[in-house]
C-alpha cells in the first residue's frame, strides 16, 4: 500500500472525498482502464509515469498511475476533478518513448479493435500558416511570404489581418490597394480558423463499450496497425468518450536503460521508487549547475539559477522546475523568489490569509493551485469555482467569462474584507497569471526525474552517460558536449571499433585505476562559471561530486569503460544498422576482408568508417585502413594485397589534430 496500515486521517478523508467525487460522476471504469495500462507497462519492464492535474489525486498515487504523494504536498483536487466541471479527468501517462507502442499495441489487443481508436487532431489555419498558403496560392515569391509571415509573427499571430492592414503590408513591399493584396487580405481573413489537415493524435485514446464504429467514423491510419477516429480531440465531450493520453518521453527511456546497465555492468539493482532521498552529494552536484544531461534544469537559464536557488530538498527541486517558465517570468516572480531565497528582501504576504499557502514559496505565488486557493481563501470560492477562474483565464479565455470571474473575485474579495489596494494586486496577480501559470502537481511529477537522473549522474556516470547518448536525440547538448561532460566525471572513453563497438554504445571492463585527484583544464574552466554564479566555493569543493558512493569500510565498484557506439557515424542509416547487426551475429569482425565480406555495406559506408577509425584494430593507421577497404571493396590484388600489418606504413599517420578533425567531420565527436 502506498500510504500503509492503517491509514492516517488526513489521507483517509483524502480518499474518501476523491472516490465519492468519482462514483458522483461515474469514472470508476475511467481509473480501472488506466490502472491496468499502468500494470501492464510495469509488469513488462517499461517505465511509466502519470504527470499533470492526476497528480493532485490520491486515488491516483494509491493505484501507481502517478508517484507523487498530493496529501504530502498539499495539492487540490478540485484542479484534476470536480463535480461542477461537467468534462472527463485528464490524465497524461508519460511511457519510455521507445517501448510506447507495445503499450498501444495492448490497449488495441486488450479492449479490441472495434472498441479502442487513436484520436484525431484538426490542424487549422492560424496566423503565419495562413498567411504563407494564401501568398502561395495568389504566386507571392517565396521571400515576400517570408516577409509577411515575420510581421504577422510580429504581433504574436493573433490577428494576422489587422498586422498586415496596419503596416504589414507596406513593410513587406506590397501595395494595400493593388486588387492582389486585396485579394490576399480577403483569403487569409476566410482562412482563419478553418480545418487545414487531419493529423494522429500525439498519443490519445477512447475506449467504448458500445463498438466505436456505431458512434462515430473510423478509419486506418497511415502507420501500421493503428485506427482513428474521424473526430478531433476537442470535440469528444458531444460523444460521450473520455481520452486516455499516453504520451512518449524520452528521459524514461534514458533513465530504463540507465538502471539496466547500472544492473548488468555492477550488479546493483536501483528501483526509482527507492533512491535514497535526498542525498547531499547529489544536491552539492545541482548547486554547481553541473547538470548536463539532466532533466528539465539544464538548460542555461536552469543552470543560471541554481547555484542562487541552492536546492537542498526535493520540494526545492519542484520550484525550480516551475520557475523558469513563462507565468513566473511574465509575472515578475522570478527574481522577488530569489531574492527572497539568498535573504535579500525580507518575506512578505499581501494579506496575512496568505501565509500558510505561499510560505513555502517565500510568499511570491508560482503555481495554478496557489492562484486557486488565493481566490478561494480571499475571494471565499468553492474549490470548483476556483477552478472555473483558472479555465476562464486560461489560453482559449473567454472575454464574457473573464468579465464574470472578475467581477466575482471583487465582490468575494471585498465580502472578505480585503482592502482595494490589496484586492487590486491580488486581481492583476490572477488574471496575468492564469495564463501562463505552471500546475505545482506536475512541477512535482517532473522534478521526480529530475533528482533520479541527478542521481545517476552523480554516482553511476558511465552508466548514465551510455544511455544518454543512445537516446539522442533529446535535451539540449550535442554528443560531444555529453562526452566532454562525462570526461570531465572520470568516465574512460573508447573510440569507434569495428571488431568491438555495437550500434548503440555499451559499456566494457576499464582499466583505469581511478581519479587521480587532479582537475583537467576543461574543468576549471567550467569551475568559473559556477564560482561566477554564486556556485561552489573552491575546486576541493566541487570535486566532490565525483566521488562514487560505497558502504562504510567498503571499495566502491570498479566504474566501466564507455565503448562507442556506430550509430554515430555519418552517412549510416537503418540499412546499415541492420546489416551490421546481421553479420555481427555470426560472430566479430576479425579482418578488413570479413567486413567487407560480410557487412553488406557499400564503399561511401566503409570508406566513412574507415575515416572515423572504426578499423583502427583491424588495420592501424587511418589512411592505411581506408587504402586497404578501397582494394577490398574493389577486388584489387595489386601490390598493396602482399602488404600486412606488420609492414612498414606506405602512408604517413594523422597527427592529433588531423585524427580530431577526421572524428568531429566524421562523427561529430571525439573519443581523446
Amino acid at each position: 500500500m502506498r500510504y500503509g496500515d492503517p491509514l492516517g486521517k488526513a489521507e483517509r478523508k483524502q480518499i474518501e472525498h476523491e472516490l465519492s467525487v468519482i462514483r458522483r460522476l461515474e469514472l470508476e471504469d475511467y481509473f480501472l482502464v488506466m490502472w491496468d495500462i499502468v500494470r501492464f507497462a510495469r509488469r513488462e519492464g517499461i517505465l511509466v509515469q502519470g504527470r499533470g492535474s492526476a497528480a493532485n489525486s490520491a486515488v491516483c498515487y494509491c493505484l501507481g498511475i502517478t508517484a507523487v504523494d498530493p496529501v504530502g504536498l498539499d495539492l487540490l483536487f478540485e484542479r484534476f476533478l470536480s463535480d461542477s466541471r461537467h468534462e472527463p479527468p485528464d490524465i497524461d501517462l508519460d511511457i519510455a518513448h521507445q517501448e510506447r507502442e507495445r503499450v498501444l499495441q495492448y490497449v488495441y489487443e486488450r479492449y479490441g479493435r472495434a472498441h479502442a481508436a487513436m484520436v484525431c487532431e484538426s490542424i487549422t489555419w492560424r496566423g503565419k500558416m495562413a498567411v504563407r498558403d494564401a501568398a502561395r496560392v495568389l504566386g507571392y515569391p517565396q521571400a515576400t511570404s517570408d516577409a509577411l509571415a515575420a510581421e504577422v509573427e510580429r504581433s504574436g499571430g493573433a490577428d494576422a489581418v489587422k498586422r498586415l492592414v496596419e503596416g504589414g503590408l507596406e513593410a513587406a513591399g506590397l501595395d494595400p490597394g493593388d486588387p492582389r493584396t486585396r485579394a490576399l487580405l480577403r483569403i487569409v481573413q476566410g482562412l482563419e480558423d478553418l480545418p487545414r489537415h487531419r493529423s494522429i493524435h500525439v498519443g490519445g485514446f477512447v475506449i467504448s463499450d458500445r463498438p466505436i464504429g456505431e458512434i462515430v467514423p473510423v478509419e486506418r491510419a497511415s502507420m501500421p496497425d493503428r485506427t482513428i477516429i474521424q473526430w478531433d480531440k476537442d470535440d469528444l465531450e458531444l460523444p460521450g468518450f473520455i481520452k486516455f493520453d499516453l504520451l512518449g518521453l524520452g528521459m524514461l527511456t534514458m533513465l530504463s536503460d540507465a538502471l539496466r546497465l547500472v544492473r548488468e555492468s555492477r550488479g546493483v539493482t536501483l528501483d526509482l521508487a527507492a533512491l535514497p532521498p535526498d542525498d547531499p552529494a547529489v544536491y552539492d552536484m545541482i548547486c554547481e549547475a553541473d547538470t548536463v544531461g539532466v532533466f528539465q534544469i539544464e538548460s542555461r537559464a536552469q543552470m543560471n539559477t541554481l547555484p542562487r536557488v541552492r536546492p537542498r530538498c526535493f520540494y526545492d527541486l519542484v520550484i525550480e522546475v516551475a520557475l523558469i517558465r513563462p507565468g513566473p517570468i511574465q509575472g515578475d516572480m522570478v527574481h522577488p523568489y530569489l531574492r527572497r531565497r539568498r535573504g535579500e528582501e525580507p518575506v512578505t504576504y499581501l494579506d496575512p490569509r496568505l501565509e500558510p499557502l505561499l510560505s513555502r514559496t517565500l510568499g511570491v505565488p508560482l503555481f495554478q493551485e496557489q492562484g486557486m486557493k488565493v481566490a478561494i481563501v480571499l475571494a471565499g470560492f468553492t474549490p470548483a469555482q476556483a477552478d472555473n477562474m483558472r479555465r476562464a483565464m486560461g489560453f482559449k479565455r473567454s472575454h464574457r467569462k473573464m468579465q464574470e470571474v472578475e467581477r466575482d473575485l471583487v465582490a468575494g474579495l471585498s465580502a472578505n474584507g480585503v482592502a482595494p489596494a490589496v484586492a487590486d494586486k491580488v486581481l492583476q496577480y490572477l488574471t496575468a497569471f492564469a495564463n501562463y501559470g505552471f500546475p505545482e502537481s506536475h512541477s512535482a511529477s517532473f522534478a521526480l526525474l529530475v533528482y533520479a537522473s541527478a542521481y545517476l549522474k552523480r554516482w553511476y556516470a558511465p552508466e548514465f552517460t551510455c544511455a544518454l547518448l543512445n537516446a539522442q536525440p533529446m535535451g539540449f547538448y550535442s554528443p560531444a558536449t555529453i562526452l566532454h561532460d562525462a570526461r570531465r566525471h572520470g568516465v574512460e572513453v573508447r573510440p569507434i571499433d569495428l571488431a568491438i563497438s555495437e550500434w548503440d554504445c555499451t559499456l566494457e571492463a576499464s582499466t583505469n585505476e581511478g581519479r587521480d585527484g587532479s582537475l583537467p583544464g576543461l574543468y576549471h574552466e567550467a569551475l568559473n562559471v559556477v564560482e561566477e554564479a554564486g556556485g561552489a566555493d573552491s575546486p576541493e569543493e566541487a570535486s566532490g561530486a565525483f566521488r562514487q558512493p560505497a558502504s562504510e569500510g567498503e571499495s566502491p565498484p570498479p566504474a566501466p569503460a564507455l565503448r562507442l557506439g556506430l550509430r554515430f557515424v555519418h552517412g549510416l542509416g537503418s540499412r546499415a544498422r541492420d546489416r551490421l547487426r546481421a553479420a555481427r551475429e555470426a560472430g566479430p569482425f576479425r579482418s578488413v576482408e570479413e567486413v567487407v565480406a560480410r557487412s553488406g555495406l557499400g564503399p561511401p559506408e566503409l570508406r566513412v568508417l574507415a575515416e572515423a577509425g572504426a578499423f583502427e584494430s583491424l588495420w592501424p593507421g587511418r589512411r592505411d585502413a581506408l587504402w586497404e577497404v578501397l582494394r577490398n571493396s574493389r577486388g584489387d590484388a595489386g601490390p598493396l594485397a602482399r602488404r600486412t600489418v606488420k609492414t612498414a606504413r606506405r602512408l604517413p599517420a594523422m597527427s592529433e589534430f588531423e585524427r580530431v578533425l577526421a572524428d568531429y567531420r566524421t562523427t561529430g565527436l571525439s573519443p581523446g
